[in-house]
């Protein structure tokens, strides 16, 4: 989720309801050989520490208050929020939740700042790795596939293909830092595998790594059947299958991707999942994310759903 970002108040430079805004942004940040993540911090909301610190620990209790007890912030630009949380943390003793890091990979430029950071980590804060990004996203018809969509006239921006996402993971993987990398589209989706398969070595490497893949909803049967191969970890949003559907349909009417969103198909042929909910874009209520994987499209049984909604943070 983007928590953090939302309690303080950051500013977006597109706007979040309107997917021509949002494409437009994909396709300047492609323009310039830039990804989402290695764009500079946004506008601030709030000014100071103390009163960011302020500003987060509330968004915190928010999260606790619907009854999360651990949260991983997707892609933190801002090293201020975590100099706010090292504050926060000394002067109240304990975080409203459990708080795991994915440092933008702009922010990660420096490595040894977050590898110092990293010595900081303990239960209750931690950084947990580097989030990169691969493609865009469905409904501005940014995510990266292998076809171009019924209703525009290309496949979608991919903003790191394999070779040069593997360049970008290598220097994590030897400073043992782990990466999570957005990728929505097919297209994408075989980017990061490619990527994560050449640096790690295939499985025996990655199942000790176990580098992510953020969403990956566009799957091919055989993305399902290489992921749980090479023991990558699939996050993934419960409520997307509904959210897109009309999207998917719209951009794909000959039904192109039998196997998106088949979070089931994944689980089943072995693949390490688990769930987040990708806020502010879908609700905070985990209860929502639960409602949705049991009676959604390709539902699952209640016992697995609540499993992959409460992995412990440091195992996801």
């Amino acid at each position: 989720m983007h928590l953090l970002r939302v309690a303080a108040g950051t500013r977006r430079p597109y706007e979040l309801t309107t997917p021509a805004s949002i494409a437009a942004y994909h396709r300047d940040v492609a323009s310039r050989g830039s990804t989402p993540m290695d764009e500079p911090p946004d506008e601030p909301g709030v000014e100071g520490l103390d009163a960011l610190a302020d500003a987060l620990q509330r968004g915190l209790q928010r999260a606790r208050d619907l009854g999360i007890a651990g949260l991983t912030e997707a892609g933190m630009s801002d090293w201020s929020h975590w100099e706010a949380l090292l504050r926060l943390r000394e002067d109240v003793g304990q975080l409203p939740v459990d708080v795991r890091i994915l440092v933008a990979s702009g922010a990660a430029r420096d490595l040894g700042r977050v590898v110092d950071a990293v010595d900081l980590n303990d239960r209750q804060l931690a950084i947990a790795g580097v989030k990169l990004y691969a493609d865009g996203w469905l409904g501005p018809r940014t995510c990266a596939c292998t076809e171009p969509f019924a209703d525009t006239v290309d496949a979608g921006v991919l903003f790191l293909d394999a070779a040069e996402l593997a360049k970008r993971v290598e220097p994590l993987a030897a400073a043992g830092l782990r990466p999570a990398t957005h990728a929505i589209g097919d297209r994408a989706i075989d980017a990061v595998l490619d990527a994560y398969e050449s640096v790690y070595g295939g499985a025996s490497g990655c199942r000790v790594a176990r580098p992510r893949i953020e969403h990956a909803q566009l799957l091919r049967p055989s993305h399902v059947e290489r992921i749980a191969e090479l023991g990558v970890v699939v996050c993934i949003q419960p409520c997307f299958a509904s959210s897109d559907a009309e999207s998917l349909a719209c951009g794909f009417p000959a039904g192109a991707f039998p196997d998106a969103y088949r979070w089931d198909l994944l689980l089943g042929a072995g693949a390490f999942v688990i769930a987040g909910s990708d806020f502010p874009i879908e609700t905070l209520d985990p209860a929502v994310g639960l409602e949705k994987l049991t009676t959604g499209p390709h539902p699952l049984d209640h016992d697995t759903a609540l499993r992959i909604m409460t992995v412990p943070l440091d195992d996801a």
